[in-house]
């Protein structure tokens, strides 16, 4: 994905679905900054797949990563990481 120096991606295709699910593991270790463009990518990658199985664990993921920007904590974050693993399984 090509960005500017402003982190904006409007008219760049999102990053991979592989590098995106990394970089919602590492938040729910850390708080990370950009969460916010990671859950604008994943909702791209969710309204474009054909797959009803990978839209459902998408749409999924993006609610629960949603929640955790808003209010980061455990219990939050485990949600993350269990859809993050759907959404692993449902692009197997």
């Amino acid at each position: 994905m090509r960005r500017n120096r402003a982190g904006d991606s409007s008219g760049a295709d999102p990053r991979s679905l592989k590098n995106l699910l990394k970089q919602v593991d590492k938040s729910t270790q850390v708080r990370r900054s950009g969460l916010e463009q990671v859950l604008v990518e994943l909702n791209l990658h969710r309204d474009s797949t054909p797959s009803p199985e990978l839209q459902s664990a998408l749409a999924w993921l993006c609610n629960a990563l949603s929640r955790m920007v808003n209010d980061p904590n455990a219990v939050h974050s485990r949600e993350v990481l269990v859809a993050a693993d759907a959404v692993r399984q449902a692009s197997a």
